[in-house]
């Protein structure tokens, strides 16, 4: 091998080992900004981490609240929730158990798989008479997406107020609560005055009326009416 050869052999591997240590150098910050840990820590959390709607049917409709800390048994998998947070689950309204939603933590857990449907009890009131009237269920991911879309939809929802029967004070009504749904006869008693604010919208479900011994105040404008229909 001639000496010119020679050398520009030298200076490739040089350049080989210059730019393999350059590249290992590279590729070591870039891991170096990586933090397996917190991204190993993040998996855990979101895996103990859960949403849980607790459910209050207590006879005489009293609300109940659960501290923090308070355990939380599911029935089937002997899973043991423990709360983030105080909560407080409404009594009954209308006949429907009241219920609550609050984040837990898993603090022991077997090897088995979650069961999802099981129903999660307060062993903390096993006391009491809400014992056997307040239970729970763990809420999915799936579930979680219903209940933000059905909020979503509400909140789009066009506001709507049913009005019927008898009118004993003075009224407002007033556009931000329009439209006014008229499912019944109204009466409006002597003294009593109903004032309709413009650009409400008046609705009747059926062939109803307005029974008038006091006095109606319409101020509807021509940019901005009330409308009857």
């Amino acid at each position: 091998m001639s000496f010119k050869k020679f050398i520009i052999l030298i200076i490739i591997i040089f350049a080989v080992f210059y730019f393999a240590n350059e590249e290992k150098e590279f590729f070591s910050k870039i891991f170096d900004k990586i933090n397996f840990e917190d991204m190993v820590a993040s998996l855990e959390e979101k895996e103990t981490e859960k949403t849980i709607r607790i459910y209050n049917s207590y006879p005489s409709g009293e609300s109940l609240t659960l501290k923090e800390d308070t355990k939380l048994l599911s029935k089937t998998d002997g899973v043991v929730y423990q709360l983030e947070e105080d909560v407080t689950i409404p009594g009954i309204t209308d006949g429907k158990p009241g219920k609550a939603e609050v984040k837990v933590i898993i603090i022991k857990k077997d090897d088995t798989k979650i069961d999802e449907d099981s129903i999660i009890t307060v062993p903390g009131l096993s006391s009491t008479d809400y014992f056997e009237t307040t239970w729970g269920e763990v809420i999915s991911e799936e579930d979680k997406k219903i209940i933000e879309e059905e909020e979503i939809k509400k909140e789009e929802e066009p506001i709507s107020t049913l009005v019927s029967g008898i009118i004993k004070k003075d009224t407002f009504w007033e556009l931000k609560n329009s439209p006014y749904i008229v499912s019944g006869n109204i009466f409006i008693p002597e003294n009593v005055t109903l004032f309709i604010e413009a650009g409400v919208d008046v609705v009747f479900e059926g062939d109803f009326g307005f029974l008038i011994e006091g006095e109606i105040r319409m101020v509807g404008q021509k940019i901005n009416p009330i409308k009857i229909r």
